[in-house]
């Protein structure tokens, strides 16, 4: 995978992402299997700045961000967006899909989609989530809620009247109109690649990975729900 753009629901996901990108073999230039830099307004004005020229210069491979983080900003023939979590909005998920390739280019979007509901945060709190352990639901006075991808998908999908390709864990992405000559990033038409079945095989590890990140952040938030219930 050349470049992508990895979509985070929170600036929390993002800094866990690059951080874990960074363990596995990150850094902050473009021989680096991982490299990466992160977007979001936590950041400093200058180092979003940097951030984003690095990626836009094809220093780094990963552009790690959230979708307000992500507006306005012009980046083209990026070959590979990653959703780590499907947005509940659905002019964010257009939006996100609209970075990947542009101007004639041709692009993968990749979304993981939960199977199941997942309690994930959502801080209404004053401090905005910083030091907040309460895992109640939000109409209980908490700061979760629960997350159903599956219905966003759904919802998704009735809006732009068709129907998105889905993939099992093996990963194969059925052959389309293209005839699996494609490479990702690549104008139209100028495609030399080996097709579907090649790409998909090296992004099975990332996808992987990515996954494990979401089963570990639902256990580790699962083990302070039961402590929580323990102490009180």
């Amino acid at each position: 995978m050349d470049q992508a753009i990895v979509f985070c629901r929170t600036k929390l996901d993002c800094d866990n992402i690059e951080r874990y990108l960074m363990k596995i073999g990150g850094g902050s230039k473009m021989v680096n299997e991982f490299s990466c830099v992160c977007l979001h307004s936590d950041r400093r004005p200058q180092e979003r700045k940097d951030n984003l020229l690095a990626f836009k210069n094809g220093e780094v491979r990963f552009l790690v961000c959230t979708d307000v983080a992500a507006r306005g900003i012009d980046i083209t023939g990026v070959p590979f967006v990653v959703n780590v979590t499907l947005s509940d909005d659905k002019q964010n998920y257009i939006h996100r899909i609209g970075r990947v390739g542009r101007a004639a280019r041709m692009g993968l979007a990749i979304s993981i989609v939960a199977t199941v509901k997942e309690k994930v945060w959502y801080h209404k709190c004053p401090s905005r989530g910083k030091s907040c352990h309460n895992t109640d639901l939000l109409e209980n006075g908490g700061c979760t809620i629960w997350y159903d991808e599956r219905q966003y998908l759904s919802d998704i999908e009735e809006h732009l009247g068709v129907t998105i390709p889905q993939v099992d864990n093996s990963f194969d992405v059925p052959v389309n109109e293209f005839d699996g000559k494609i490479t990702y990033g690549e104008r139209r038409g100028k495609s030399t690649g080996t097709g579907f079945q090649y790409h998909t095989a090296q992004l099975a590890p990332s996808r992987d990975q990515l996954m494990k990140m979401e089963k570990l952040a639902q256990s580790n938030f699962l083990r302070l729900q039961t402590t929580q219930t323990w102490f009180s």
